[in-house]
């Protein structure tokens, strides 16, 4: 099992390298460098969570998803630096960190208090509690890793870092701030929510999605009361939730090497979800 870990850590690390070096050539190895430091370090500690959603397998998705819709972007418009390059996929790769715990210095596991990620502000939690018990915080603990992780490096801004793991929040914040799709910050929150509907094997995950919502209460502020009801109100939720988020990145995607293929599975997904729920002729 590691060695299947460590084999899929290896390619990813790779496909990150080479879509850097194809994109900009030897402009800043040392951010290349760094983007493949924290990748191992953020992969191996998210290979030991028993989280049955937010786990490595979904950080990669995202990342490469991410990572497609820069290169669509720097064909289009021929815009995106190194710098952009960096903090977008750094922020990717430790947009979820927050629920791993251990993952902030506050964390004491044999105490099993917790930082929320909000000033020094701690939580305990009970024995039972799973890694999803800290979904209502991971955003603001993975915020906190980034800064504690990176606050002494010279190659990154954490307040960049910060700003846009902050647009993956969920439920998306209604104030006009968080309405911007086309800034980095709105693509990195397009990158998250197109890498969690055009993953392959999505549909065959709304079971443990289900029951992370319901760990936190968010299913019932989604309306979902039964595992299928995530994959019953599938084309519901990209309608009116996410596809508002995500054009900008899609319109990127369609330049992107790759872009096409995650497109198609997006499409493919919204389509066996709503070929599975229609009811049968008698």
């Amino acid at each position: 099992m590691l060695s299947t870990a460590n084999t899929i850590r290896s390619i990813h690390t790779e496909r990150l390298q080479t879509a850097y070096y194809q994109t900009f050539g030897q402009r800043k190895p040392e951010y290349i460098e760094l983007i493949e430091r924290v990748a191992i370090e953020v992969l191996d500690h998210l290979a030991q969570s028993p989280d049955p959603y937010h786990n490595a397998e979904h950080t990669l998705y995202v990342t490469w998803v991410g990572q497609e819709i820069l290169r669509g972007k720097h064909l289009r418009e021929d815009t995106v630096s190194p710098e952009d390059w960096l903090h977008v996929i750094v922020s990717l790769l430790c947009h979820d960190i927050g629920y791993l715990k251990g993952a902030c210095y506050q964390d004491c596991l044999h105490e099993r208090r917790y930082a929320t990620g909000i000033g020094n502000e701690v939580i305990t939690l009970s024995s039972e509690a799973t890694e999803t018990s800290l979904s209502l915080w991971h955003v603001d603990r993975s915020k906190q890793f980034v800064e504690q992780r990176f606050r002494h490096s010279q190659l990154v801004n954490v307040d960049r870092l910060k700003q846009n793991i902050e647009f993956t929040r969920f439920p998306i914040p209604t104030e006009p701030t968080y309405q911007d799709t086309e800034h980095y910050p709105g693509l990195t929150r397009a990158a998250d929510l197109i890498g969690q509907m055009s993953d392959p094997d999505y549909l065959k995950k709304t079971t443990a999605l289900f029951y992370e919502f319901e760990e936190t209460g968010l299913n019932l502020q989604l309306g979902y009361r039964r595992p299928e009801d995530v994959c019953l109100g599938h084309s519901e939720y990209y309608r009116t939730i996410v596809y508002p988020y995500i054009q900008t990145g899609l319109a990127h995607l369609e330049a992107a090497p790759a872009g096409n293929q995650i497109i198609a599975r997006l499409y493919t997904n919204l389509f066996v979800a709503k070929r599975k729920f229609i009811p049968k002729c008698a």
